[in-house]
Order: C-alpha cells, then structure tokens, then sequence
C-alpha cells in the first residue's frame, strides 16, 4: 500500500493454496528478531523501526491473501488488523492537530509550563475529528458490494475480491487520514512542528549519516513487503511475484529515457512550481515553507544524501504505488494516494507538483515498468538536490 510510505495489496493472482506452516513460522522469527533488535536499541533497533514504516502493510497483505474467497479465521484477522491501522491513522491526524495547534515550542523552552492552544485550535482540532470519523465511514462504504462495483467501472478491480476490497479500504482511509489535517490547518503540520521546535528536533538526535542510513534500512524492509504485497509466498513465486511488481531489468532504450524523461521533467517542473507561486500569490494561499521543509531534508544536502535519496524514494515509492498499487487501482487512485502521504510536509502548492510528478511515473510505469518508473523518479530527486547545492540556489 506507502510513498511513506506507507505498500499495497493485489490481486489474487494463481489459486494456488498457501502454505500457512513456512509463513507462520517466519512470522513468529520476524517478531522475535524486531523485538529483540528494539530492545537492543542503537543501530539495530533503529533497523527494526524502519520497518514500521512497510512491515505493518505486508502483514495485512499476507493477511488478506490467506483469506481467500471463503469466510475463516483470515477474514477476522485481516479486520482486526486493518482496523488497528486505520485507527493508528485516526489518532495520528488527531494527535498532529493537537500538537500543532499548541505552542510546542514555548512548552519546550519552559519544561514546567503547560501548552497554549492558539485562538481557534480546539475548533480546528474538532474539524479533523469530525474529518476523521467521514473519512472511516467513507471507506467502510467500500465494503458494500454495490459500492464496490461502482468504483469498478473507472479502475481495475475485482469487486468480489477479499484481496481488492481491503487493499481498496485501506488506501482510501489512510488517504484521507493523511489529508485531512492539512484540510483543516491550512498548514502541512509536520512542518508546523518543526517550525515550532529546536533546531535538531526533525532529525531526533541522529546525524546526517544516521539518517541516510535510515533511509536505506527503510528501503530494505520495502523490497520485501511490496513481494509480500503481490502475493509473493502465498499466491505467487518470486519470478511471478517480480513481474506483478514490474521489477524487471530494463532495456537500455528503457534505461536512458527514464534518464531523459526525470531531466525534462526537472525543467517542466520549474516551470510549473513558477506558475503556481504566481498564482498562490494572487489568490493569497499560504506556500510550502520552504525553509522549514530544508531542515527537514538537510541530512540530505550532500553528492552522497541526493544518491540516497534517489535510489531510496526512488525505488522504495515506485515499487510501493506504480509496482503494486497502480495495476489495480489505476494511475489516477494510486496517484491521489502517493500525494496524500505527502500532505503531512507540504502544502497544496507542493502537492500539485507531487501530483504532476507521480501521474508522469505512472504513465512511464504503464508503457513499460517499474524499474523505467523507479529511474524517472530516482533521477529526478538526485537532480533536485544537486541542484539544491549550487551557488545562490
């Protein structure tokens, strides 16, 4: 279903009947070694909370593949599991509204005092309460058959699929959730946090290094769960499993448009963000703070942070959206969801780009694959933050 990324769950692919012992008992491994890792902490335990970010996506992905077309204890598991997910969603909007509606950093310079809610904060935060619970009944909706079949007609699911249907819910509520703070504040509130902290509060004590290491260590944990997304062990075979995912090698034509596409879209992009400045600043919307946003992405400022980047959100958020999600909730839907998970940083000036961006590696992923997609993304990233670098920039 994450560009967090958060992931993604498919379709059901050969009926071929899971082997529940080997995925049982990997999952009792994976519990102990996350567990043990956490509570060794240090470098260890920051790789087993990297993989928060895709590992709680792949379970409800093995979950609802085990499901099958016939009501069982999957079913009931893949509830439970989904509704703690979705109402993990629910109390993060809540909690970034409550959080940025007060005066963090005043509380942060005085231990001993207590937060100031801002004039209009508690109407704000009743808002995206209100917001939140729309958005859950919104996707509980989808689980109506009829509902279902309506949203067939504009993408390419099956409406009687347990597998579609969950991964349909969960990318719709977690959508949503990600957006309607944002509804609310007029502000990304990510951003707000950290404009209202100490310099150092968006990197949580690690260095820059740390932070790129975490990066990749978040890109570890992808590659696996987005098989597991597809069905890898459970309804298809890594060779299979790979192609679903359209993680193959690509042809060199492939590889050196990929190149000349992200290029372009560098410069298009430019364009765009100058029209769309222009046009925030007639109608007097707020802009991203571009400022704050630098902070929150300064451990990347280097040659070696726009690698990273490029080869972490480039691969990890392509495989998660145009790999899994795209080939059965269509480039529009998936797209709308890579843009959410963004809308806790930017705002709506930003977003538009992020948009613009992702329907380009959609088209790119539909022509050809992921990896051509994967590349057009990892090429431009690198190329914004190189340019980033330049004198006066």
């Amino acid at each position: 279903m994450s560009d967090l990324p958060p992931p993604s769950l498919t379709t059901i692919g050969e009926q071929r009947s899971p082997s529940r012992l080997p995925i049982g008992i990997g999952a009792i491994i994976l519990a102990v070694v996350l567990g043990v890792g956490i509570a060794v902490g240090g470098e260890v335990g920051q790789i087993a909370i990297a993989s928060l970010n895709a590992l709680p996506f792949a379970v409800l992905a093995v979950l609802a593949y085990l499901g099958g077309s016939r009501f069982n204890w999957a079913w009931i598991a893949t509830g439970l599991w989904l509704s703690l997910l979705i109402g993990g969603a629910a109390v993060m909007a809540i909690g970034f509204g409550l959080a940025t509606v007060a005066d963090l950093g005043a509380a942060q310079a005085n231990p001993g005092s207590r937060p100031q809610i801002a004039d209009g904060g508690l109407l704000r935060v009743g808002i995206i309460a209100v917001g939140t619970i729309l958005a859950i009944l919104a996707s509980a909706a989808l689980l109506l058959p009829q509902a279902r079949r309506l949203v067939a007609r504009a993408i390419p699911i099956d409406p009687d699929s347990f597998v579609h249907t969950v991964a349909l819910v969960a990318v719709v509520s977690i959508g949503l959730l990600c957006t309607i703070p944002l509804l609310a504040l007029g502000q990304p509130p990510l951003l707000a946090l950290l404009s209202q902290m100490s310099a150092g509060a968006a990197t949580q004590g690690r260095d820059s290094a740390g932070m790129l290491r975490d990066q990749i260590y978040s890109l570890v944990w992808t590659i696996p769960a987005a098989l597991l997304a597809v069905g890898y062990g459970t309804r298809r075979r890594l060779p299979e499993a790979l192609e679903r995912l359209g993680l193959v090698r690509p042809s060199w034509r492939q590889a050196l448009a990929g190149v000349a596409i992200a290029l372009l879209l560098v410069g298009a992009v430019q364009l765009l963000s100058m029209g769309i400045n222009w046009l925030w600043g007639v109608m007097g919307w707020p802009l991203t703070d571009e400022a704050t946003f630098g902070e929150l992405l300064s451990f990347a400022s280097s040659p070696i942070g726009a690698v990273v980047i490029g080869v972490t959100a480039g691969l990890g958020e392509e495989l998660a959206v145009r790999g899994a999600l795209q080939p059965r909730l269509g480039i529009l839907v998936s797209n709308l969801f890579f843009m959410s998970l963004h809308a806790l940083q930017y705002n709506w000036d930003a977003l538009l780009v992020v948009f613009a961006v992702g329907m380009v590696c959609g088209v790119v992923r539909k022509r050809s694959n992921t990896s051509t997609s994967a590349i057009v993304h990892g090429v431009y990233n690198f190329t914004l933050i190189m340019i980033s670098l330049l004198p006066g920039s």
